[in-house]
This record gives structure tokens, C-alpha cells and sequence, in this order.
């Protein structure tokens, strides 16, 4: 029989099979490269770097032994990593929309990502051999396996609109940012894990964060592959104008077209502010997080805790946002119910941590285990009818704005926020946003670009990721200056989530989606 029945009642046909396995496949891109940007830059390279390089650059005439010396030389150390991330991903920012305006050109987008997820997975491999002294090589490594990821971000989301289907490319962008979240969770958790009980297995603790980078360059490869041979290469799209004869050059030709006709895609660029924007907010509270914690006097490991406990709190919630904009998604008043539900009580635990004052972990997540299964019974009884009305009138649009009123929250209660407790719940909560709101904003963009230019477009999208990180840090320390208070500091990182919800409020979707079909509609004729 060509065609079953699914669980569901839908027609089960070989078509529907491909197409699933294809989204499938597509996501788990996503796994892979989580795990560079969990294990690899956000947890064991910055440690690792200054510890191998700070030898290098104490004062001549100094010795090791002097703390004096050698906390200049970890702050020399420190500040030629941050200078080599600003670096390269001013490099990177500039590269994407060249690189992926050539594979819209070429038709390469999938063979650019699979060579640039080889180089960087080998780089990232030789890490390996990083030891004591080594730190021009280091930073070299980092540099090119910065830019491989995040031109590799922008490559792989640029395939989205050709694979997705349009009423399913919420559903499929936000598989991918939940299989993202679990990929490199589940990573950072073994490479974890091996570090914390290395003196127990006989392994130098310098070994096993050496084994950590060679576990990303695999676990990179080794999952692209299913994206590598179950996802079509889009057709090319060359210039129908103005050629200049060769690929690279046609890319600046596409480029300069792009810029003068930033008009007509005016609701896209809206977009792309509003991106900007709000993703200042998410990048300064990812960035900021453990800095603030630790300015508070948080114990180290409940902050390294708390990051890991987020990515797989993200995996869930992600599916949920998925599916809230779709009409005929049977249970998705329900996943709104849930949303509410701990935006809701959390900041009420929170209150209680508060004036308690002391609330044991074990307390803590016996609190946060019976609110959200209270949740999940509420939600499924009383909460899905409740807010079904409001549900309705939720679109792509209106589900990301909800979750930035969410994320204002956090901000707003890192202000009164003095207790372990409140940290575990703060880092819960927004793990029930992160990745939807990342999620349905890819959706939208995509949905806004023409898919003749969708690696170009989606390299401006990752360079408005990339400038991403500066004005939230910088509003952090300069309100830090002012004030001299870390809680006026992180209390204005709300600016950003509000600024960033009135701009996406302005983007008319449809307009925008409109001018991307009629140029598709051109550009097939």
C-alpha cells in the first residue's frame, strides 16, 4: 500500500515520509554544531586558553610564583581571546553574506556548508594538541573555528525555506533549535562529567578538556552527515542582470543590488532591527549570566549548573513554541496555558526564595518539578480552554512578542535576585523561551527573504547576530559605572526586549512575505 494512516489520521504517503525525514535530517544539523558553542567557546576554551597562555606573558623578570605577576598575566591572556573573538566575528560578519551569495549563485549552499563543517570540525579536532605555551596556535584554531560556525549557522538556516513548507516552517525552525539545545547539552554534560571525575579515572584534568575539543570536531562531522545525505542542494540562482562572468564577482554584484534596493525589502530589514534588538537583551543575559552570579557571590557551580540545566529545559519548551502558531496544532492552547502558567508562578517561588533566604537545591527542584507538573494538570484541564481565545489570535509574529514580555522578566527579577534558588528558577524560565523566540524569529526572516537569495539574506541575518553583543554589555557596564550596583545594571537590560517588541510589532509579515513570492514568481519566469 502506497499510503497509511498515522497516528494523527493523516495520509501517511511516501512523499509525506521524504518530507519528514528531510526536516529530520535538516535539524539535526543543529545537534552538531550546538555542541562547538556549548562545549568548545561558551565552557572549556576560555578557561583552558588562559591557563596554557598566561605563562607566555608574565613580566620579564617575574616568576609564576608571584601572584602579582601572574594575575597581569591571565588578565594579558584574557584580553588577547576577547580582542581574537572581536576579530573574528568582525570576519565572519563581513564573510557570510559573500560566501552565502555565492552559494545562492552557484547553487552550493549545502556542499559550502559541508566543506566549511570539515574544516571546522578538523580544527576544532586539533585542538587536541593544545598544551602549555601553545597559544599563538590556540588562538589561530579558535579564529578559523569561529568563522567556520558561524558561516556554518548562516548556510544551514539559509536552507530552511527550500526544504520547509511554508505552513510548517514554524514546526521545522523550531525542531532545530530544540535538537540544538539537547545536541550540545547532552555533549557539554558528558564532557562535564568527564572533567569533574578525571582524578578518578586517571586522566589529567588538562587532558580531559583537550579530549572535550576533540570530542566537538567529531561529534561537528559526525552529525552533519544525515543533514549531507538526506537534504537537496537548492537549485542555483545566478544573476539574470549584470554578470561580471564569474561567480565570486556576480556575489558583490548581488550584494550591491541588495543594498540599493534596501526599499524594497523594507519589512524585512524591520525585521532584522527588531532581531537586533531583542537579541541585544538574550545575548547580554547569555553573556552576563554567570558574571552577574558571580558578582552576587554565587557558588561557581551552581551557575555552571544552572547553563546546563537551561539547554534541556530549551528542548521542550522549543517544540512547544513550534507548534503555538499553527491552527490546526491540536494542544497548542495548552502549550500557552504552560507558558503563562510559569511566567506566572515562577517570579511567586522566586518571592519565597526571597524572604526565606535559604532554600536548598534539593528543596529548589522539588519546587520547580511539583509547579510544573501543577502546570501540566492545570494546563490540560482548565488552562487550554482559559486561554484558547487568546491563543487564536496568536500568530508567528505575536507568539515571538510573547515571549519577549517573558524574557523581560528575568531582567526586571535579577534586580531583587539574592538567593541560589532564584538563579536555578531565573535559568529555568528562560529556558522556556530561548529557544522558541530564536526559533520563530528564523522562521519569520525566512519567510520574508526570496529563497533565490536565501544564503545571502541569511548571512545579514547572522551578521545582525554577530553585532548581537555589544550594546547589551556596554548599557551593563556603563549603568555599572554610574550606579556602581550589578542589580541597576542588569535591570536595563529590559530596554532592549521592549524596544525590540515595539520594532517586530511594526513588521507586516505579509507585505513582507508578498514582495518575497513575487520576486520567486519572477525569478521562475
Amino acid at each position: 500500500m502506497a499510503a497509511t494512516i498515522d497516528k494523527a489520521g493523516a495520509i501517511d504517503t511516501p512523499e509525506a515520509r521524504v518530507y519528514r525525514r528531510r526536516i529530520t535530517a535538516w535539524s539535526w544539523y543543529d545537534w552538531a554544531d550546538h555542541a562547538y558553542i556549548t562545549t568548545l567557546a561558551s565552557t572549556f576554551f576560555p578557561p583552558y586558553f588562559i591557563a596554557i597562555a598566561a605563562p607566555a606573558f608574565i613580566a620579564a623578570g617575574k616568576v609564576a610564583s608571584d601572584q602579582a605577576a601572574m594575575t597581569l598575566a591571565r588578565n594579558s591572556a584574557s584580553d588577547a581571546y576577547a580582542l581574537t573573538v572581536s576579530i573574528a566575528l568582525f570576519f565572519a560578519a563581513i564573510l557570510a553574506p559573500i560566501i552565502g551569495a555565492y552559494a545562492d549563485i552557484t547553487g552550493r549552499r549545502k556542499r559550502m556548508l559541508i566543506l566549511v563543517t570539515g574544516a571546522g570540525g578538523i580544527l576544532a579536532s586539533m585542538m587536541f594538541t593544545l598544551t602549555t605555551g601553545m597559544w599563538l596556535l590556540g588562538l589561530a584554531l579558535y579564529f578559523a573555528t569561529q568563522i567556520a560556525i558561524n558561516i556554518a549557522l548562516g548556510l544551514n538556516s539559509s536552507l530552511l525555506p527550500h526544504i520547509a513548507r511554508t505552513n510548517d516552517m514554524d514546526r521545522a525552525s523550531s525542531l532545530g533549535y530544540a535538537m540544538g539545545y539537547i545536541g550540545g547539552g547532552v555533549l557539554l554534560a558528558l564532557n562535564t562529567a568527564l572533567f569533574l571525575f578525571a582524578d578518578k579515572i586517571g586522566l589529567d584534568s588538562s587532558l580531559a578538556v583537550r579530549i572535550a575539543f576533540l570530542s566537538v570536531g567529531v561529534w561537528w562531522i559526525a552529525f552533519m552527515l544525515p543533514m549531507a545525505l538526506n537534504v537537496p542542494e537548492p537549485a542555483a540562482t545566478p544573476l539574470a542582470h549584470g554578470s561580471r562572468g564569474h561567480a565570486v564577482l556576480d556575489a558583490f554584484v548581488r550584494i550591491g543590488h541588495t543594498v540599493r534596493d534596501a526599499r524594497h525589502y523594507r519589512e524585512l530589514f524591520k525585521m532584522l532591527l527588531a532581531f537586533w534588538l531583542y537579541s541585544e537583551g538574550i545575548g547580554a543575559i547569555i553573556l552576563l549570566a554567570t558574571a552577574y552570579g558571580a558578582a552576587l557571590g554565587l557558588d561557581t557551580a551552581i551557575l555552571i549548573g544552572t547553563l546546563l540545566m537551561t539547554q534541556f529545559v530549551a528542548f521542550p519548551y522549543a517544540l512547544m513554541y513550534g507548534r503555538i502558531p499553527n491552527p490546526s496544532s491540536k494542544w497548542r492552547s495548552t502549550f500557552v496555558s504552560m507558558l503563562i502558567w510559569t511566567a506566572v508562578t515562577f517570579p511567586v517561588m522566586g518571592v519565597y526564595a526571597n524572604l526565606s533566604g535559604s532554600v536548598s537545591v534539593p528543596l529548589t527542584f522539588g519546587l520547580i518539578a511539583a509547579d510544573q507538573v501543577l502546570g501540566i494538570l492545570f494546563s490540560f484541564t482548565i488552562g487550554r480552554h482559559l486561554f484558547a481565545g487568546f491563543t487564536n489570535w496568536l500568530n508567528t509574529k505575536r507568539t515571538v512578542i510573547l515571549g519577549l514580555i517573558i524574557y523581560t522578566i528575568v531582567p526586571l527579577w535579577g534586580f531583587v535576585l539574592k538567593t541560589q534558588a532564584e538563579f536555578f528558577m531565573i535559568g529555568w524560565l528562560v529556558g522556556t523561551v530561548q529557544g522558541g523566540t530564536q526559533a520563530l524569529s528564523r522562521s519569520i526572516y525566512a519567510e520574508l527573504s526570496p529563497r533565490a537569495k536565501s544564503g545571502e539574506f541569511f548571512g545579514l541575518y547572522g551578521l545582525s547576530e554577530k553585532f548581537a553583543g555589544i550594546l547589551g554589555p556596554l548599557l551593563y557596564a556603563a549603568v555599572g559605572e554610574l550606579t556602581h550596583n550589578p542589580r541597576a545594571s542588569v535591570t536595563s537590560i529590559s530596554i532592549f526586549f521592549l524596544l525590540g517588541s515595539v520594532m517586530l510589532s511594526k513588521v507586516n509579515v505579509a507585505a513582507g512575505a508578498k514582495i518575497a513570492a513575487d520576486e520567486e514568481a519572477q525569478a521562475a519566469d
